[in-house]
């Protein structure tokens, strides 16, 4: 009985860690493509994420990329790990705790592109055609894809008489990007690893 208050605990931190991390994972991913900010979608994720964000005033943009949003993003995930570490009673070392939760980081953004495409994917078989459209959400995610699948189209050819592989491209390029990042973040974990058991020793 006594340990279901520390489960509890860390439920309701995971909860609200995972939470914020989608909320804000969509806001870069939204200020990335420069959506409609009259969606009603839109203006709910700006009145959750502009309290926290407003924390971070002093830190400056990346062209349309919002730092300070995947610096939240970032400690979300480095709290969440190292109160999981902890509970498991493992040794902690922050400098690979950093590393694991900026690929964490990354990976909420791609993982949630991935989401996204596989949606709209999926909305292709009962909607004909954007304009035909009257969901909010719909409307939000065509306005993130649009620029990742325009850029594909102009690059790769896409299409096979009436077929378009644009969105099995994207998820394809999507999946090739994640497993090249965490190869090189395996290898800096093992590198901080390495150094770490060498100044103990």
């Amino acid at each position: 009985m006594s340990n279901s208050f520390p489960e509890l605990g860390f439920f309701i931190i995971d909860l609200a860690l995972s939470f914020l991390v989608l909320v804000f994972t969509l806001r870069i991913l939204l200020s990335t493509c420069s959506a409609n900010a009259h969606n009603p979608v839109t203006q709910s994720i700006i009145k959750i994420t502009s309290p926290i964000r407003a924390l971070f005033f002093f830190v400056p943009n990346f062209g349309k990329f919002e730092v300070s949003s995947f610096l939240v993003i970032f400690i979300c995930h480095f709290i969440n790990s190292y109160i999981q570490i902890s509970i498991l009673g493992s040794e902690i070392i922050i400098e690979k705790l950093m590393v694991f939760s900026l690929k964490s980081s990354i990976f909420s953004l791609l993982n949630a592109l991935t989401i996204i495409f596989i949606i709209l994917a999926i909305s292709s078989w009962f909607i004909q055609s954007q304009q035909s459209n009257r969901n909010p959400a719909l409307d939000i995610i065509y306005q993130i894809t649009n620029p990742i699948l325009s850029l594909i189209k102009r690059i790769i050819p896409t299409s096979v008489g009436i077929i378009d592989f644009s969105v099995i491209i994207a998820l394809v390029l999507i999946h090739f990007v994640q497993n090249f990042l965490n190869i090189i973040f395996i290898k800096f974990a093992n590198i901080i690893c390495s150094s770490s058991c060498f100044t103990n020793n």
